[in-house]
């Protein structure tokens, strides 16, 4: 019997082993990430030696998709290769040189903030948990890492500047 609570418990070792090793190759999926259809571009890759170590107070996390990156359990993500996207009403932010577009819509959705920046190909996404209370850290940090991504239009204002 002691044999069998041996045993037991060390097929539970191997497999909780198992599942870290697991969960540490598609940590995107436990961010709900994946990589978006251009991650593989040089614009996107080149991102990776430029992604922030510590975001709005939060560690970096690899998640193991191309393109992508996660802080913070999830708190604050991001993720290169999105199409950039086109007018729009929703506002939009310039921080550092880099225009980041609020989607409204994408946000009530998914009860986090989600920006786009604007006028760059491709386009990275963030996304902020409610949680982090330091967004304009955040984005300042993000920018720095997204400013040499060519920009090719920018946002205008309610006068069309």
């Amino acid at each position: 019997m002691r044999y069998a609570v041996g045993a037991g418990a060390l097929a539970v070792l191997v497999a909780a082993g198992g599942w870290g090793w697991w969960a540490g190759q598609d940590g995107g999926a436990r961010y709900g990430l994946r990589a978006a259809e251009r991650a593989s571009v040089p614009a996107c890759t080149g991102l990776a030696g430029r992604w922030p170590g510590r975001l709005g107070g939060h560690d970096r996390e690899g998640v193991g998709v191309t393109g992508a990156e996660a802080w913070g359990g999830g708190a604050v993500t991001a993720r290169c290769g999105l199409v950039s996207p086109g007018p729009s009403t929703d506002p939009c932010v310039s921080v550092d040189g880099v225009d980041w577009l609020l989607e409204q819509a994408r946000s009530r959705q998914s009860g986090k903030k989600v920006l786009v920046s604007y006028g760059r190909t491709p386009a990275v996404e963030v996304t902020i948990s409610p949680g982090v209370r330091a967004v304009d850290s955040v984005l300042t940090d993000l920018s720095k890492a997204v400013a040499p991504i060519a920009q090719r239009s920018h946002c205008l204002d309610s006068q069309g500047r």
